[in-house]
């Protein structure tokens, strides 16, 4: 089974990897690099400058609750009433 690398505020799949290490690299990756452009924007005045999207990776039967519309605590919550 592989991992979904998706988009926190809407659930847009960014990509599909076949190891959880990879999707996790990534995600941090994506996630630092946001992190240091928002610091950045604070530095020069531009903090309300907001384009950049979080991304979160699951596997991919996980990725079935985010494409149904739940957020974190009731996926868990619908996860581990599945398996």
């Amino acid at each position: 089974m592989g991992f979904v690398v998706y988009e926190a505020s809407g659930g847009r799949a960014i990509k599909y990897y076949r190891k959880e290490s990879v999707a996790k690299a990534q995600v941090t990756r994506n996630n630092r690099g946001i992190d240091n452009n928002r610091l950045l924007r604070l530095q020069l005045g531009l903090a309300n400058y907001d384009r950049d999207q979080y991304w979160l990776c699951c596997s991919y039967a996980d990725y079935e609750g985010v494409l149904m519309g739940m957020k974190e605590p009731e996926r868990k919550m619908w996860a581990f009433c599945r398996g």
